[in-house]
């Protein structure tokens, strides 16, 4: 069709829609002119009512429509979402991802490892790890949340630079028989715990984790351990090391012998004639002369306190006289184990056999009176052993489990395994092995059959506990360093392993650009405030108080 043929067509196009829109003008017009009977307005009406009701069932089908596409979408999200948490990046060490999963695992890891090691004081305190530890302070500035998120990365970046050397350095570890073991105990855990292996993987590990994707992190922690335990034994300090390390520092290592009496001050429990003058504010009666319902213990005035100190001291100087013969005798202490204010006097270079001396202690209000006795290095062996520790309210006792283990191949092996089937794996280690086992603070049972002399190494004995308290199953494997020498060792190879680790880690720095670790950002704050203190020219005690700064430093 040309051009001008379209035209004609449109020109008769717009002629036909004028006339008759004309038509119905006029339509109206003349249904205007003649008025609206009852009936038209009834007619009118249902037509309104019909066209509302039909855009009223337009618009439900509409949104009915909408909801569901938003539920289809919302479903189908879930499986995409977690395969983006699994594989994506939630933050980055040296420039590599570390998945959501991996950071749980290794989170989890590093919360249950220091609630093993110091869950005793931890519930003292009232520290809940079951709870929400965003909301438990573990300082002023970061939340317990917070202070194992920072652990967790820590242990991240080593596991990282140990794997790196541990290639680079061409060391091989196989651990399928080790991962073997580990699938069967998580098997026997979940089913103590009565829930599924994967309910009990997801509980122990992260709402991510499954065997699958946890395999890879178990398997390298595996290889990671082998080789940090060749690099200790590498690292591991000679016996001159040891040996001069003692010397410079014998006064924490040697042991006294020294007896001692203790004479308390006999404070007064009611004002005397030394008490300060009791002014009229300070009297007991409650406010229109009532008198209150509690009394607080009488506080003693400085002179009082003073008198009671004299009348002490003269007490003690009688004690000096008798203090060969009747002074509580204190053997194989330590430096630490002895009161603070008796160590210089103790532990001191001149100190000889024979020595007496009377020492103050303010704060409690008493005199030690001392005789030193001597002063000497321990040379007691510690011991070697595998122990199954049998709870008290155990299905199987200590001698029904010996009695299977002799039953059997009743080696060092053998025992070995029976004591991972009974010991708790949590808080017990491999094979039941305990080296450089010290008789302090050991049950006395045990510690008595331990250092027996006639002891010798493949000796077994079932060791019944008190009431109520758990008994032993022990396979002895001989004598170990004194304590004095482990001691030292241990602090030597953590000194070692400290600086080398410095040293392999320097550099794998961490990528937080989503923001889920909250410890960075109190760090950079605290830097920041540290930075505009310096630059102003004032010093900010509060930004100097860093987030590692807590009353738990002790307990890492």
């Amino acid at each position: 069709m040309n051009a001008h043929g379209g035209e004609h067509v449109q020109m008769r196009t717009a002629r036909k829609e004028f006339e008759m829109s004309k038509k119905v003008t006029e339509n109206k017009e003349e249904k205007q002119e003649k008025g609206l009977t009852k009936y038209d307005l009834k007619m009118q009406k249902r037509a309104e009512e019909k066209k509302k009701a039909e855009r009223e069932e337009r618009i439900s089908m509409i949104t009915g429509i909408v909801i569901v596409v938003a539920l289809i979408c919302l479903v189908a999200s879930f499986p995409i979402r977690t395969y983006l948490t699994v594989n994506g990046t939630y933050v980055k060490v040296a420039g590599e991802k570390v998945s959501r999963v991996e950071f749980d695992y290794n989170y989890n890891l590093v919360k249950n490892d220091y609630y093993a090691q110091n869950g005793y004081y931890l519930s003292m305190f009232g520290i809940d790890l079951n709870g929400d530890l965003s909301t438990q302070m573990y300082s002023d500035t970061m939340s317990w949340k917070d202070f194992f998120e920072q652990m967790t990365i820590q242990n991240i970046v080593n596991n990282k630079a140990l794997r790196d050397q541990a290639e680079a350095a061409g060391f091989t570890y196989d651990a399928s028989e080790d991962y073997a073991e580990y699938r069967e105990k998580l098997k026997e855990e979940a089913e103590a715990a009565g829930v599924t292996e994967k309910e009990y993987i997801r509980q122990s590990y992260g709402t991510y984790a499954t065997a699958s994707r946890i395999k890879e992190y178990i398997i390298q922690g595996m290889e990671i351990n082998a080789f940090s335990e060749k690099i200790s034994e590498e690292k591991a300090p000679s016996a001159e090391e040891i040996q001069a390390y003692y010397e410079e520092n014998a006064d924490s290592y040697d042991s006294v012998d020294y007896r001692l009496t203790i004479v308390n001050a006999e404070l007064p429990t009611e004002p005397t004639e030394l008490a300060d003058p009791v002014e009229e504010s300070d009297s007991t009666e409650g406010t229109e002369g009532e008198t209150t319902d509690t009394e607080e213990a009488y506080q003693p005035s400085e002179a009082e306190i003073a008198h009671a100190m004299e009348l002490a001291y003269a007490e003690a100087e009688e004690a000096l006289k008798s203090i060969s013969t009747e002074g509580e005798l204190r053997e194989n202490a330590l430096k630490t184990g002895v009161a603070s204010q008796l160590q210089s006097w103790l532990f001191s270079a001149e100190r000889k056999a024979g020595d007496t001396t009377i020492v103050e202690n303010t704060t409690s209000n008493l005199y030690y009176v001392v005789e030193f006795v001597n002063r000497y290095r321990d040379e007691t062996p510690s011991a070697d052993a595998r122990i199954v520790i049998v709870d008290a309210d155990a299905a199987v006792g200590a001698d029904a489990i010996l009695d299977e283990w002799k039953t059997g191949a009743a080696t060092e092996e053998s025992f070995a395994e029976t004591a991972d089937k009974y010991n708790n794996s949590d808080i017990s280690p491999e094979g039941g092995l305990y080296e450089g086992l010290i008789n302090d603070g050991l049950p006395e049972a045990l510690a008595d059959w331990l250092y027996d002399s006639a002891r010798k190494t493949g000796d077994t004995a079932a060791i019944s506990g008190a009431d109520g308290e758990a008994s032993y199953v022990v396979y002895y494997l001989g004598a170990g360093d004194p304590r004095w020498s482990l001691n030292i060792e241990s602090i030597l190879l953590q000194k070692t392993m400290n600086a080398y680790m410095d040293v392999i880690t320097e550099g794998y720095e961490v990528e937080d650009a989503k923001g889920n670790l909250n410890y960075l950002k109190i760090q950079a704050a605290l830097e920041a405030a540290e930075s505009a203190a310096a630059e102003s020219g004032e010093e900010d005690t509060d930004a100097a108080e860093s987030s590692e700064e807590s009353s738990w430093s002790a307990a890492e």
